[in-house]
């Protein structure tokens, strides 16, 4: 350490005191630089903490953040809150410990209090807050659901029935940014409200968004409203039937070498037929009534009425609905492609009559075609044009992937070349410092490179190339500082000839 002090203030002590100061600055600033650039580097980014906080929410989760020395960020007019990416789980738990953000909806929870003195009609209303808040709170755990409110109608009971009114509900459902709720998922909203609440049915529960917009299907009438279900189900029965008969060709002709599409006409209607059918053979015996009667001139009389019923048998037949009605099939083929020669293209051959027309029946077999109902199908034989190359998708720099973020690439590649434009300067400050410190006060470059230029004069007695090879050794080992600060005084006259402009 002491020799490497040593080496240190001999070399310091070869520059001037504004050098020395210069020299400084630029190390400094260099430190400074990369001190900033990496602490930039090295934050840690911000995600979402809490969002579509109401204004008290926002100032109870600030406050908290603030004892726990969280650096913190409020976005989207107070409503969200960013938080290191890294703390964002631990913080989520922590604040929900402390009822923050509060939900805004009771449940249960409201007759854990002291129930004293409360009358009839207040409890009956506790009870469907509470039954409101459950149904929301469970509501919202439902993925894309942003936000929930339920409301209930639970009439009386009457004691006719015929006077008692259903009982209905409505849900208002807020969608996070695009989320849709398939029919599966709003049937199955439906069905948890009705299947909550006592004496409600699925029909009676309607499910609405954000914008007023009823998700629900509607039950009014029979058959309204299952337009899309209809269309859902044709659009299944087309897509099963095309794949069944698109894999088989597949399999025959190549990939890529058929199309097929198949159009299937459903009946929607529901028929519901009653039948009444008789059997004589078979009686049973319904009643029997038997009466007797006496007189002085008749004497005893014995009547017997006996009444059968016939044997009856009842049917009720409902249609199936989403039977095939009917159905029809277009197949296109390509044909065969045989070798050119040289560059030229594959000659293109069709394909027979006697090829489309087994084609034609392998797929009536397959979908299940019926000429009884009228079904059609046309196999077109048609050359299909060449799929053009796409270039690659490239990523990142010459197909590579950029590792990390796009920030962090950008600040690393800064943080490079600051580095580096220091690392010159500085190596061009101290080359110049070092020079200037060389030459005497007073003289030029080419006045020092003359005298030192000067030491190295020979007698002109001596000829011979060894004799003066001699004297230069013999004068180097004497002398190698001032040796050295010659060779540096021409490496300095070269590079000043060459910066300066040739006339």
């Amino acid at each position: 350490m002491r020799q490497l002090l040593d080496s240190l203030k001999v070399f310091t002590d070869r520059f001037t005191f504004n050098q020395k100061i210069l020299m400084l600055a630029i190390v400094a600033a260099g430190v400074l630089s990369v001190g900033m650039f990496g602490a930039w580097l090295k934050s840690e980014e911000k995600t979402v903490l809490f969002t579509n906080l109401s204004p008290e929410d926002a100032s109870l989760a600030i406050s908290e953040l603030n004892k726990k020395n969280v650096e913190s960020e409020l976005t989207d007019g107070g409503t969200t809150i960013l938080v290191p990416e890294g703390m964002v789980h631990k913080l989520r738990v922590d604040l929900s410990a402390k009822g923050i953000p509060s939900s805004g909806t009771v449940g249960w929870g409201i007759f854990d209090g002291k129930q004293y003195g409360m009358t009839e009609f207040l409890q009956n209303v506790n009870y469907k807050r509470a039954l409101e808040g459950e149904l929301t709170q469970t509501i919202e755990s439902i993925q894309g659901i942003r936000a929930a409110r339920v409301h209930l109608v639970m009439p009386k009971p009457s004691i006719f029935k015929k006077m008692q009114a259903p009982a209905t509900a409505s849900v208002v459902l807020t969608l996070g940014q695009s989320s849709v709720l398939s029919p599966n998922q709003i049937r199955g909203i439906q069905s948890l409200v009705s299947g909550s609440v006592e004496g409600l049915e699925l029909p009676n529960v309607a499910v609405l968004d954000q914008y007023g917009v009823v998700l629900s299907e509607s039950y009014e009438g029979e058959g309204y409203g299952q337009s899309e279900g209809q269309l859902a189900l044709k659009k299944e029965v087309d897509a099963y039937l095309t794949e069944k008969a698109e894999t088989m060709l597949a399999r025959v002709l190549g990939p890529g070498r058929s199309i097929v599409r198949v159009d299937a006409t459903l009946d929607f209607d529901r028929l519901e037929q009653q039948r009444h059918s008789f059997d004589p053979e078979k009686t049973v015996v319904r009643s029997e009534e038997r009466s007797e009667a006496s007189g002085a001139q008749d004497g005893n009389n014995e009547t017997s009425v006996t009444n059968y019923e016939i044997n009856e048998v009842v049917e009720t037949v409902v249609g199936e609905v989403g039977d095939v009605k009917s159905m029809t099939v277009a197949v296109f083929v390509d044909g065969r492609y045989g070798e050119a020669e040289g560059d030229a293209p594959p000659v293109y051959t069709p394909l027979s009559d006697e090829e489309l027309q087994q084609i034609q029946r392998v797929v009536t077999s397959a979908v299940g075609l019926s000429t009884e109902r009228g079904d059609r199908i046309e196999v077109v034989n048609m050359q299909f044009r060449a799929p053009e190359e796409e270039e690659p998708e490239q990523g990142g720099l010459g197909g590579l992937p950029l590792p990390g973020s796009l920030p962090q690439v950008i600040g690393k590649v800064l943080l490079f070349g600051l580095a580096l434009f220091m690392a010159l300067r500085l190596k061009k400050a101290l080359g110049d410092m070092m020079g200037q410190q060389l030459i005497p006060q007073g003289a030029s470059r080419e006045e020092f490179a003359e005298t030192k230029s000067d030491l190295l004069d020979t007698d002109e007695s001596v000829t011979s190339t060894e004799n003066k090879l001699k004297e230069i050794r013999d004068y180097a080992g004497a002398s190698p500082q001032e040796i050295a600060d010659l060779v540096q005084a021409w490496v300095h006259e070269a590079e000043g000839a060459a910066a300066s402009p040739r006339g």
